[in-house]
């Protein structure tokens, strides 16, 4: 056989191996799919948009509890073919997006490094499919899925650019889609930064730069505007919740070692750095390549560190993923060529064995569980409580006590009851809904946890969570000591009384709710910024509203009120 035909061969053993590591994680992934309880808020506001009251939790009161707008609308799209419904869209969107992840990873590696000299194996891929907290969150009904298609994409089209016929609109495209990050997620933020810095250093003149800064701001200025005049926020309520401004960096350490120590990270870590070495050498002397090769490097170790200063996360690995995944896509595939055959033949050994190795034994010691720092195997806790191998709709979770709990509260409202109820702690199948009182105008349902129970509670009872993801008044109350992490603030029952009670009752009192606090509460919301605040979120939305919110959207998102509703008067007031 020829040479021609000895590399043909070669490229197509290059393409089945990239295939069957993509084939991998889609199999690993629909083996261990779910949706998580946080993706139930999801579920819940895209029923909204689907029955036109918008992108919102609670018809009527416009708070942005989901964090990435793409994958809202992605879902929205989807679950409109007949027969899927929306979980069964996250789901499939999951494991369809990551796949194509580590497709177009593999072939911008691919074409970055392939030779006549060398063959490519996708190393990095396989370390990166080998991590069980992968398999967990190519679905989860979350948009880690979509954060690894939008990155294998993304460098897919970056590495298409260091062609020197590349046709301008191919940059533009590019930059199109890295400007993508923030509606992603609004930390993936770093990775459309460093990725543009690099696509403007490559262009050759600064009317080709000002086009890409251009085109790349274009969809998320124009989505920020629309947050800032239908919201009134210039984040989501999310981050205003999780106080995602503050710093907690041993909290985010502890949650950087929880992620490293089940997988190896002692022997992994050299290891990442070998291949990158040998893909940095290979790459010699094109600067453009390597800057390519540094920026996703660059990107990955930052969003890292972001996410250890804002104190990580409840779920064990899913914040560290997008990074490990952008890490790893740079080494991607690597060459085994004449010049390196004893060396990357070594590494790519011992990148299967420890692969393999990872795959079969790493797992956290609280599988199931919570640990005692407050990091969650989420999927297996949640599939614990279900008594469901692979939770994916409402019905699979039936046996979680939070769907009949949910299901009980909205036969309340059905019947016309017009009471306060709450989640107190966690529930058994047994418990009975637990009114603490009456409401002034529609039932009101005070929960613990937004996304199971908002979802069977259904989208026209008023559902507001406690830790303040769904409430634009929980969201920025002060926050008080670190706790568990994605869990900064609890919201009093006095807050949701002040708004929504009638009366008061001894359930009411035994909570801690009195009437000189609801007073207090309520004269607290009347003044300054926090009555800004509720018109901003409540008041019907007009052109003139629109522009009023954009005005103050910095106020309203640097608003803090105090716990105390005694406190809240005297500094509001």
């Amino acid at each position: 056989m020829g040479r021609t035909g000895t590399r043909d061969v070669a490229g197509r053993a290059e393409l089945v191996l990239v295939a069957a590591v993509a084939l991998l994680v889609l199999l690993l992934g629909w083996r261990m799919r779910w949706t998580s309880d946080d993706a139930f808020i999801n579920v819940r506001i895209v029923e909204n948009l689907l029955a036109g009251h918008g992108p919102v939790f609670n018809p009527g009161i416009r708070v942005e509890a989901g964090t990435s707008p793409l994958w809202l609308g992605l879902v929205a799209l989807v679950s409109l073919l007949p027969g899927l419904g929306i979980e069964w869209a996250a789901v499939c969107l999951g494991l369809g997006l990551t796949t194509a992840g580590f497709v177009l990873a593999g072939l911008g590696g691919r074409r970055l490094l392939g030779s006549r000299d060398s063959v490519v194996v996708p190393a990095g891929l396989v370390l990166a499919a080998c991590l069980p907290p992968m398999w967990d969150f190519t679905t989860s009904g979350l948009e880690t899925g979509l954060t690894f298609g939008w990155l294998g994409l993304s460098w897919w089209l970056c590495v298409r650019c260091l062609d020197p016929g590349a046709p301008r609109s191919g940059h533009l495209w590019t930059a199109l889609v890295l400007g993508l990050g923030p509606l992603v997620r609004p930390d993936a933020a770093v990775f459309s930064v460093v990725f543009l810095v690099w696509l403007l250093v490559v262009q050759r003149t600064w009317r080709a730069r000002a086009a890409v800064v251009l085109v790349a701001g274009l969809l998320p200025v124009a989505y920020q505007v629309f947050r800032m005049g239908f919201f009134g926020l210039l984040v989501p309520n999310t981050a205003v919740a999780k106080e995602s401004s503050r710093a907690l960096w041993e909290r985010g350490a502890t949650y950087l070692l929880d992620f490293l120590a089940p997988y190896g990270a002692v022997l992994v870590g050299p290891l990442v750095a070998a291949l990158l070495a040998v893909v940095l050498v290979t790459l010699r002397g094109d600067r453009r390549a390597t800057g390519l090769v540094g920026a996703a490097v660059v990107g990955a170790l930052l969003h890292a560190l972001y996410v250890v200063r804002v104190g990580g996360d409840f779920m064990h690995g899913r914040m560290l993923l997008p990074a490990t995944f952008l890490l790893l896509v740079a080494v991607a595939v690597v060459p085994v060529g004449r010049r390196w055959t004893t060396a990357t033949v070594g590494l790519v050994a011992l990148t299967g064995v420890l692969s393999t190795v990872t795959a079969a034994t790493g797992r956290v010691e609280y599988a199931g569980r919570v640990s005692a720092d407050g990091i969650a195997d989420e999927r297996g806790f949640y599939a614990a409580l279900a008594d469901h191998p692979r939770p994916v709709t409402l019905d699979d979770h039936e046996g979680n006590a939070f769907v009949p709990y949910g299901r009980a509260v909205a036969r309340l409202r059905e019947s016309g009851s017009r009471v306060v109820v709450t989640q107190d702690g966690l529930l058994n199948p047994e418990r009975r809904v637990t009114v603490v009182g009456r409401a002034r105008e529609r039932l009101l349902f005070a929960m613990g946890n937004a996304g199971l129970l908002g979802v069977a509670a259904g989208t026209e009872t008023l559902a507001l969570d406690g830790v303040g993801l769904t409430d634009s008044v929980g969201a920025h109350l002060e926050a008080g000591a670190p706790g568990r992490p994605g869990h900064e603030k609890e919201v009093p029952l006095v807050w949701y009384w002040a708004r929504y009670g009638s009366g008061l009752t001894d359930e009411a009192r035994l909570r801690g709710v009195t009437a000189a606090d609801v007073t207090a509460a309520r004269a607290a919301l009347d003044c300054g910024a926090a009555a800004e605040l509720l018109r901003a979120t409540e008041q019907p939305m007009s052109w003139s509203r629109f522009w009023s919110n954009v005005g103050s959207s910095v106020t309203l998102t640097t608003l803090r009120i105090p716990v105390d509703p005694q406190e809240a008067r005297r500094q509001l007031c």
